[in-house]
């Protein structure tokens, strides 16, 4: 009924028949999120869309599906929404899509109708903003106080705007897309001049927003005034912790500075606002610019601060060759000066890049060095940031419960001093590193701060809640949380988190037992950039191939495993699973590791070495070294990890005479992971329950699984990096 407003002359036709009866009126209300989503899936033939892409429809369509269907058609025929090279589709950001030409026009159309003066008051509106009060109408278009609320009401009555608040003389456009329009038909002259007039209003109040009064200065072509506005503004959203919008202040203002030196810090701030809002790209571009700048400019020590993030924008982009040759070019300059924060997080960045190839002692001494640092410059941050790195050393050289408490003084210290990626961090490197030790009271207590914390929304949450997910058995949840983090981080050019995520992402599918879509996502092994990663992938790697029944090529993907990597036991727990008949390969591994301290009881470590025991025919060490394993891992609710010994106990208890106890693990097993959607678990204890020779028709039959949404992509997927750093 948009285009029947109340003076048309079928109003009093249509209301008679309201009256009397003799029509059915059919309210249409706007389609919600969830049915713009099944819209979305009919029309793409996909199982499922992502809320990111789903939400931004509804938002920007308004629940119109003649809007949503012509945004979605639009969009394929720009090539924003594609095909990939697998069939499936793919989309471009949603920032980047644009209002169909066909939507734009018909708007457009419905404006012919209005004078000249209704459209200028509707044109000076539509540069305000979504909403606009009558004095601020006036003062822009410079009309006489009659005529503009003359041509409001008419506005008003041809269902174009509508009364904001009644107390307050506001009015709004009805639809988003209505003001889009509008302004997007104004010549760029005229656009300016429109900006200049909305500035001089905002100027003259007291209470005016600093990044409205920057964003109309900037599109009024006033760039000497809006700069220190812009700058304001910025300090002012990176306060709120509004990093995008203090990143598009900055850059925005930077090419209208004339002092080079000013040009180039505010691109490198610009930078690091992006890389605060896990952008690491975008932050990379920027930084490289401004850090040449300050460098030219005879600011060699600023610039040196900066070149600390961009190395950390290089290891996030997969160059972590590059990343430390920016940390060790920042900690030449920066050590000339004296204890800084900058050079205590140089020290840090140069402790990790160690410590995520190959822990060693210097890993450690580098990491107390930037504490030491940080203690003598007074940088209360850099302090509570090192005791991560501290502890990342630590764990490594067996000092595990000195390694969590480092962890948790870095994580309260950050929480009181309002140090957020700190805390951040503290959460990621501490949920991962008790997954990959096996210690599953502390990786919940760790999840459910990531789940719990304001920082929810950002991109490294879902990937731990997953992580621990899986581990604790509910692979559905697992996969679903992968996806999210899968799309997070490619959304925003994470390569780092976003490799993970999808290793993460096949591991869940192959244990759900869906092998060929998760070997279709595993990246490949030539993907590894550090020795950490074989860490991150060698479980679902050797999954993936086990869900695809290609146990050879699981086999020889364990032998050639590095020999000098795996301390934390869960390397060394993945590869014992299908190293049966080759029990010497798994003990030159197990013998090549130096495992110190209390990781000699990292209950991964025990699987490996009670299935050697197992191969090589002691039985007895076997099952002793297994159970305590296995009571481990089921005290720590980690029923992934426990249903995957528990098969490798239930042999050691056959071979030992004791076929009707393992028959009912084995049957245990498969009745409980088959329910909790860990099909291959329950496959594999049932090919081992048949190998035994034990009666496998007491073994509850596995049902087909059902596959997720096999043709995953961007389009249609869910939707600071804290990764472990």
């Amino acid at each position: 009924m948009d285009e029947m407003h109340r003076k048309h002359p079928l109003v009093p036709t249509i209301q008679g028949w309201r009256r009397s009866g003799s029509a059915e009126f059919i309210e249409l209300q706007p389609l919600s999120s969830d049915q713009v989503g099944e819209m979305v899936m009919a029309i793409f033939h996909e199982a499922t869309v992502s809320d990111e892409f789903r939400d931004f429809l509804q938002e920007r369509g308004e629940g119109n599906p003649f809007v949503v269907e012509e945004m979605l058609r639009d969009a394929v025929d720009r090539g924003d929404i594609f095909r990939t090279t697998t069939g499936g589709w793919d989309r471009k950001a949603v920032g980047e899509m644009r209002m169909p030409r066909t939507v734009r026009a018909a708007i457009l159309h419905r404006l012919e109708r209005l004078r000249k003066e209704e459209v200028d008051v509707l044109s000076a509106a539509s540069v305000v903003g979504r909403a606009a009060d009558v004095n601020t109408l006036i003062a822009v278009t410079r009309m006489d106080e009659s005529v503009v609320y003359s041509s409001l009401e008419t506005c008003v009555t041809y269902q174009l705007l509508e009364e904001d608040d009644r107390t307050s003389g506001k009015f709004r456009f009805r639809h988003a897309l209505t003001r889009e329009a509008v302004y997007e038909d104004l010549i760029m002259p005229r656009r300016q001049q429109l900006h200049a007039r909305v500035a001089e209003v905002l100027a003259a109040r007291p209470d005016a927003a600093a990044v409205d009064l920057a964003h109309h200065l900037l599109a009024a072509g006033k760039y000497d005034d809006a700069v220190p506005i812009c700058v304001a503004a910025a300090e002012a959203a990176i306060h709120a912790r509004a990093y995008r919008d203090a990143a598009d202040m900055l850059e925005r203002a930077a090419p209208h500075v004339r002092d080079k030196a000013e040009r180039s810090r505010l691109l490198c701030r610009a930078g690091d606002a992006y890389w605060n809002n896990d952008e690491p790209e975008a932050a990379r571009r920027l930084l490289e610019e401004g850090i040449a700048g300050l460098e030219t400019e005879g600011e060699a020590v600023e610039a040196a601060g900066y070149r600390i993030q961009l190395g950390r924008c290089y290891w996030e982009l997969l160059r972590s060759d590059l990343a430390r040759e920016h940390f060790e070019r920042a900690r030449a300059v920066l050590e000339k000066e004296g204890p800084s924060e900058a050079l205590a997080i140089a020290y840090m960045r140069i402790s990790g890049s160690m410590s995520f190839d190959r822990v060693t002692e210097t890993s450690l001494e580098y990491a107390r060095r930037a504490a030491e640092i940080a203690q003598q410059a007074g940088a209360a941050m850099a302090y509570a940031w090192s005791l991560n790195f501290v502890a990342i050393a630590e764990v490594h050289l067996g000092q595990v419960e000195q390694s969590f408490d480092h962890l948790e003084q870095s994580y309260q210290a950050s929480i009181q001093g309002g140090y957020q990626f700190q805390a951040e961090n503290a959460v990621f490197n501490s949920a991962w590193t008790a997954m990959h030790v096996g210690l599953g009271s502390r990786a919940r207590m760790w999840s459910d701060r990531a789940a719990t914390h304001k920082w929810s929304t950002q991109i490294w949450p879902p990937y731990i809640r997953s992580l621990v997910g899986l581990g604790q058995g509910r692979v559905g949840e697992a996969i679903e949380f992968a996806r999210i983090a899968e799309q997070k981080a490619g959304d925003v050019g994470h390569e780092k988190q976003h490799w993970r995520s999808l290793v993460l992402l096949a591991h869940a599918l192959a244990e759900g037992l869906h092998g060929e879509e998760a070997a279709g996502l595993m990246p490949p092994v030539s993907s590894r950039i550090e020795g950490q990663d074989i860490m991150y992938d060698t479980a679902p790697r050797i999954s993936t191939l086990l869900a695809q029944g290609k146990l050879e090529q699981a086999l020889e993907l364990a032998r050639n495993t590095a020999h000098d990597l795996g301390d934390l036991g869960s390397i060394a727990e993945a590869i014992s699973a299908v190293l049966r008949d080759d029990p010497a390969c798994l003990r030159a591994y197990l013998d090549s590791l130096t495992v110190k301290g209390e990781l000699n009881e990292s209950p991964g470590l025990n699987t490996a070495r009670g299935r050697l025991a197992l191969y090589e025919g002691r039985l007895d060490d076997a099952r002793s070294t297994l159970q305590r394993a296995l009571t481990a891992f089921e005290e720590g609710g980690l029923r992934l990890d426990a249903w995957h010994v528990g098969r490798s106990l239930a042999e050691a208890e056959a071979r030992t005479g004791d076929e009707a106890g393992a028959r009912k693990r084995l049957e245990g097993i498969a009745r409980d992971a088959e329910a909790a959607g860990a099909r291959l678990a329950a496959k594999l204890a049932r090919e081992s329950a048949a190998r035994l020779g034990l009666e496998t028709s007491r073994v509850q039959k596995m049902r087909t699984p059902s596959p997720p949404a096999s043709a995953w992509c961007r389009c249609c997927s869910p939707t600071s990096a804290a990764t472990r750093s």
